[in-house]
């Protein structure tokens, strides 16, 4: 039994701390109708949360039992809040706030007890490992089964703390747990809360947190995230969204991208296809859906980006924009994509949602978004009013896409559909309807739709807020923000060293601000799924270890390095971004170059706040609190303010830019060595 805290358990309370924080964050997104861009509230809780337990945990003078305490509550405070999450009962912000004040006081302990620079880099390696733990096992694990693995982690920090017997109870739970099939149970029990309408419901583990198979009268239903990938039995709507392409193509070779097993069903047995391969988005899907023979699991934007294969007809029917998974099939660089790979008089068939009669307004912008993308890359464009809307495209030879021309094309090939066939076309597709349709379209006004322009992602979220009678916007985090800023400059008054506490928030500030571009813009470009958000969470941390070894051993000298770090990192990653946004790097340089300004950028955290930590009195844990709360206020401010406003708005390039500005103005500011 000991008194003190020591090295294994700085690392494993930040380990713990990290992996429930990405469980909370993964499944925290589940039916949030923000998508991603939800990240940023649950950020923002998390960090403010962890900033004021650290301020008010930094006061104690029982730091040991205080570290022991929360590590048991840790993992236990998670499952509740996975669960409160999926009900909607309590607002999402509210529910992760006391995981994040528990984090903060477990955090700022350790600092009673060594070297600034030793505490943090042990701490900040921890989190690394717990994200790298994350990235190995939520794939095939659900959100009890990973919170089952950090009450674990928890039972492991209180035997290297001193507390073997309590450590021992804990296990042995968790073991009993598991035989009992305790946390698969809590899984499955928290997707039948979000699907109570549904009679049978099945939970399976995904890169993207889970997939949900529901039957309710004989219809069946397909959910990934949270939401609707592919209803069957839905004939009519699977022959208005292939039937037409089809019949207008009439192609040896069909690649279809989607989740519906009878829009490829129809496209594999149509009567001039000698080859289709059907991509689906989740491996899942393939266990819970009988789909037909050449079905591959993947992203299929990256099916195309790889393969050299040429098309006679490329159909995509991925839903609406309400994620950045799914915005990425509508913008600019993905009909780059879309227009290589198809044979020289080949078609491409992109569908979007919208009124059966007459677009929304918002309908109307949305189209028009991904027409201006489009034109970027074929030389003509169909809108047909099928399935919603119907943008048929291509390079070559352009098709009569009239209502009775392609009501011959079914007559000569003797197809018979119920619901779309030569007996409705003429009505489905006559010139007063599609003309109707197409003069909506274009006098709509809208920018083009691109990766890190997100266009149709905002409007598809305006139009889902209409239509729930919600409010669209983000009219609630300027005063968060506002809130969050007064709490850092209060706090950093109240070190006594000002300038000193403000580099350090600027540095989590920008810090957050690449953590959170890094998340948004990879999912937007590549597609690589919330798995991501382990492996970035453990890049920044390893950073964080780095930067603090480095100031501890004077190899980054003082805080000004740091805090100018961190404004170069930015800076560096918005020049990649604009790199990507004018077509000189792909996607995956992309990705490269923001995982390695996110490490930079957890390099310069680490340097900032040690070296602040050495200013402040070293052990002073009541001082390092309260810059760590305002650390972490500035940080939670950009965890709202960046994905929420700024980068709908305005993009990626512009959000790192300011971000990047604002800590090399602090940097001016800092002394070389002591500073104020």
């Amino acid at each position: 039994m000991t008194d003190r805290l020591n090295g294994p358990s700085y690392f494993l309370g930040g380990m713990l701390s990290i992996i429930v924080q990405t469980v909370v964050l993964r499944e925290s997104l589940f039916g949030e109708h923000q998508a991603e861009l939800a990240s940023g509230v649950v950020l923002a809780a998390w960090i403010v949360g962890s900033g004021i337990g650290a301020a008010v945990g930094g006061r104690t003078s029982r730091h040991v039992l205080f570290w022991r305490l929360g590590v048991i509550l840790m993992p236990f405070l998670g499952f509740a809040q996975v669960m409160t999450a999926r009900t909607g009962s309590i607002p999402l912000f509210a529910t992760v706030f006391p995981l994040g004040f528990t984090a903060g006081a477990v955090f700022i302990q350790p600092f009673a007890f060594g070297r600034p620079g030793v505490v943090y880099s042990l701490e900040a390696l921890g989190a690394a490992a717990g994200g790298g733990l994350f990235v190995l096992l939520s794939p095939s694990l659900l959100a009890g089964e990973m919170l089952a693995v950090s009450v674990l982690v928890s039972a492991a920090g209180l035997v290297a703390c001193g507390r073997p017997s309590w450590g021992a109870v804990l296990a042995l739970m968790t073991i009993a747990g598991q035989i009992l099939s305790i946390p698969a149970a809590f899984s499955q029990m928290l997707g039948s809360l979000s699907f109570t309408g549904y009679d049978d419901v099945r939970v399976l583990p995904s890169p993207y947190g889970e997939v949900v198979t529901a039957e309710r009268l004989g219809q069946h239903a397909v959910f990934r995230g949270g939401i609707l990938e592919a209803t069957w039995p839905s004939m009519e709507s699977a022959e208005a969204t292939v039937v037409v392409p089809l019949s207008a193509a009439m192609p040896k070779s069909v690649l279809y991208i989607g989740s519906s097993p009878e829009e490829a069903e129809l496209v594999a047995g149509w009567p001039t296809v000698d080859s289709s391969v059907s991509v689906v988005p989740d491996a899942s899907l393939m266990d819970a859906v009988d789909y037909p023979p050449g079905t591959l699991p993947g992203d299929g934007r990256e099916y195309l980006d790889e393969s050299e294969k040429k098309f006679d007809l490329i159909t995509v029917s991925t839903g609406q924009p309400l994620t950045l998974l799914s915005n990425r099939f509508y913008t600019e660089e993905f009909m780059g994509v879309l227009s290589g790979s198809l044979n020289p008089d080949g078609l491409a068939a992109l569908r979007i949602p919208g009124g059966a009669n007459r677009l929304h307004p918002l309908e109307a912008e949305l189209a028009m978004s991904v027409r201006l993308a489009a034109n970027e890359h074929f030389r003509w464009i169909g809108i047909l009013p099928m399935s919603g809307l119907t943008f048929l495209m291509g390079n070559g030879r352009e098709p009569d896409l009239t209502g009775s021309a392609l009501a011959s094309t079914l007559d000569s090939l003797g197809y018979q559909g119920c619901f779309v066939n030569s007996g409705t076309l003429p009505y489905d597709l006559s010139s007063l309807r599609v003309d109707a349709f197409r003069e909506q379209v274009l006098s709509a006004e809208a920018k083009m739709n691109r990766d890190l322009h997100p266009e149709c992602f905002r409007l598809a979220h305006m139009l889902w807020s209409v239509r729930t009678g919600g409010t669209a916007g983000s009219g609630y985090v300027y005063p968060a923000v506002i809130l969050f800023l007064v709490l850092m400059t209060a706090s950093s008054i109240m070190t006594g060293r000002f300038v000193t506490a403000m580099g350090v928030a600027s540095a989590g500030f920008t810090g957050l601000s690449v953590e959170v571009i890094a998340l948004v813009a990879v999912q937007a470009a590549t597609g690589y799924s919330w798995v991501l958000v382990g492996a970035v969470t453990g890049l920044f941390m390893i950073g964080a270890a780095l930067g603090a070894l480095a100031a501890e051993r004077g190899i980054l000298n003082g805080l000004r390095s740091g805090v100018s770090l961190s404004g170069g990192a930015a800076l560096a990653c918005a020049a990649m971004l604009h790199f990507y946004d004018g077509g000189l790097i792909g996607g995956r340089l992309l990705s490269l170059s923001l995982l390695a300004g996110t490490l930079a950028s957890g390099a310069a955290g680490g340097c900032a706040f040690t070296s602040a930590a050495v200013r402040l009195g070293g052990r002073s844990t009541g001082r390092i609190g309260l810059i760590s709360l305002s650390e972490y206020c500035s940080a939670a401010a950009a965890g709202l303010l960046i994905p929420l406003v700024l980068f709908p708005h305005h993009g990626a390039v512009l959000s790192l830019l300011g971000a990047g500005c604002w800590s090399l103005f602090w940097a001016l500011l800092q002394g070389s060595g002591t500073g104020k």
